[in-house]
C-alpha cells in the first residue's frame, strides 16, 4: 500500500508538472517561429556543371560573404557529376561550407535539371519561411523553376556566367549577377587611394544628378558625357543582340546592358525609370522604336560610326597588355602592374570614371564579358591576358 501511494502521489506530482513543460515547449515553438519569420533564410541551389570556377576556390569564399549580406543560408545544395576531375576539387571545400554535395551523373543531364527544379520546389513547399532563393546557374532549362518560385511569393537571385546566360532567363530574377564579380581580391592600392580622395565628392556628385529632372534643357557637362556613353551602351547592347538573332525588346534590352554593366543605373543619369532613358536615347537620335502587337523592338539609328569612350578605354588596355607580352605570344600580367600602367596614361582615369566604374577590377570584368581579355585568380591576386581573336 505504501509503495502504491508513493506510485500515485508521483504520478500525480509528474501530471501537475506536464502542463507547464508543454507550456514551455510551445513558447520556445513560438518564439522559433517568430525568428524564422524575422529573419530573411536563404536557400542556395548550385548547378556546377553550368557555373565552374575551376581552379579559383576563392570563389566560394566570396560568393558566402556576399549572400550574408542578404540573410542566414538556411539551405545550399550543389548539384554535379562529382566523380569529374575539373569538379571534384570543390567537394571539399563545398562540404566545408556545408553544402549538401547530389550527385547527378554527368550522363543524365536532363535528370539532373529535374533534380534541382524537384528540390527547389521542395524546399518552397517544405520550408514557407524561405524567402530568398539563390540559383547559381545561367541555363534556361530551370525557367519553370523560376517562374514556380515567383509565384509563391519568393525573391530570386541568379548568379550565373553572362558570356553563356540567356536575357529571357535572367529577366525573370529580381537580381542577377556574374560569378567573376564575386570573387575577392583584384583591388589596387590605385584604386584604394581614389576612393579615399573623391568618395565624398562622388557622393555629392551623384546626390545632385539623382536630383536632375529629365526634362531640364541644360544638364551639367559631365552629367551629358555620362548619359552619351549609356546611350553608346544601349547601341552595343543592341547591335549584340542583332548579331545573336536575338530580338531586342526593350526590357531584354536592359538585361543584355545590365550584363555588359552591372553598375548601370539610369536613375543616376536623371532618368527616374528605364523607359524613360529608351526615350531619351529616340529624342537623341540614337535608336529608333518599332512595333506593337509584338512589343516594342528597339534599333540603332544609322549615323557615322566613331569609337566611342569605352571602346577607347578598352583599346587602352590590350595597347598596354600588348606592349607587355613577348610578341605575338599572350601572357597573363599582374592585374595590379597593369593598373598602374594605364593610370599613368592621362586620358584613362577620366574615362573610366565617365563609363561608371568605380574600381579597375569592375573595368576588367566589362572587358572579359566582352572577351577581349581572360583572367586569372590565384588566391588574392588576380591576372589578365588578351585574348588575340581569330581573323
Amino acid at each position: 500500500m505504501e509503495k502504491e501511494e508513493k506510485v500515485i502521489g508521483l504520478s500525480k506530482a509528474l501530471m501537475n508538472t506536464i502542463p507547464s513543460i508543454l507550456m514551455k515547449i510551445s513558447n520556445q515553438l513560438d518564439e522559433l517561429e517568430k525568428n524564422n519569420k524575422q529573419e530573411n533564410n536563404v536557400a542556395v541551389l548550385w548547378d556546377v556543371e553550368n557555373v565552374n570556377p575551376g581552379n579559383d576556390v576563392s570563389f566560394i569564399e566570396g560568393l558566402k560573404e556576399h549572400l550574408n549580406q542578404f540573410g542566414r543560408i538556411t539551405i545550399a545544395q550543389a548539384f554535379a557529376d562529382w566523380n569529374r576531375k575539373n569538379i571534384s576539387q570543390l567537394a571539399p571545400l563545398l562540404s566545408e561550407h556545408h553544402f549538401e554535395l547530389i550527385h547527378i551523373p554527368a550522363s543524365r543531364k536532363n535528370s539532373a535539371d529535374m533534380s534541382l527544379i524537384t528540390y527547389g520546389i521542395e524546399i518552397a513547399l517544405q520550408y514557407p519561411m524561405i524567402k530568398n532563393f539563390v540559383l547559381i546557374t545561367g541555363d534556361s532549362d530551370f525557367r519553370p523553376l523560376v517562374k514556380s518560385l515567383r509565384r509563391n511569393g519568393k525573391k530570386i537571385m541568379i548568379i550565373c556566367n553572362v558570356n553563356t546566360a540567356k536575357e529571357d532567363f535572367l529577366i525573370l530574377a529580381d537580381e542577377f549577377k556574374d560569378f567573376r564579380t564575386l570573387r575577392p581580391g583584384g583591388t589596387t592600392s590605385i584604386d584604394e587611394e581614389e576612393n579615399k580622395t573623391i568618395e565624398s565628392i562622388t557622393l555629392e556628385k551623384e546626390s545632385k544628378e539623382k536630383s536632375i529632372p529629365e526634362m531640364v534643357p541644360f544638364p551639367s557637362e559631365a552629367l551629358q558625357e555620362k548619359r552619351i556613353s549609356a546611350f553608346n551602351l544601349l547601341t552595343e547592347a543592341i547591335n549584340e543582340m542583332k548579331q545573336e538573332n536575338i530580338q531586342p525588346g526593350i526590357g531584354l534590352a536592359k538585361v543584355r546592358v545590365l550584363m555588359l554593366n552591372p553598375f548601370f543605373d539610369e536613375k543616376l543619369l536623371g532618368y527616374s525609370n528605364w523607359s524613360n532613358f529608351i526615350n531619351a536615347a529616340k529624342e537623341a537620335g540614337i535608336i529608333q522604336i518599332s512595333g506593337v502587337d509584338q512589343g516594342l523592338i528597339l534599333d540603332i539609328t544609322p549615323q557615322v560610326k566613331e569609337k566611342t569612350d569605352q571602346e577607347k578605354a578598352f583599346d587602352m588596355l590590350l595597347d598596354v597588355l600588348k606592349t607587355h607580352d613577348e610578341g605575338n605570344i599572350t601572357k597573363y600580367h599582374n592585374q595590379a602592374f597593369i593598373a598602374e600602367e594605364l593610370y599613368k596614361k592621362p586620358k584613362f582615369k577620366k574615362l573610366k570614371e565617365k563609363l561608371g566604374f568605380k574600381k579597375f577590377k569592375d573595368f576588367i570584368q566589362a572587358a572579359e564579358v566582352r572577351k577581349l581579355i581572360e583572367t586569372e585568380v590565384d588566391g588574392l591576386t588576380h591576372s589578365i591576358r588578351r585574348i588575340i581573336k581569330e581573323k
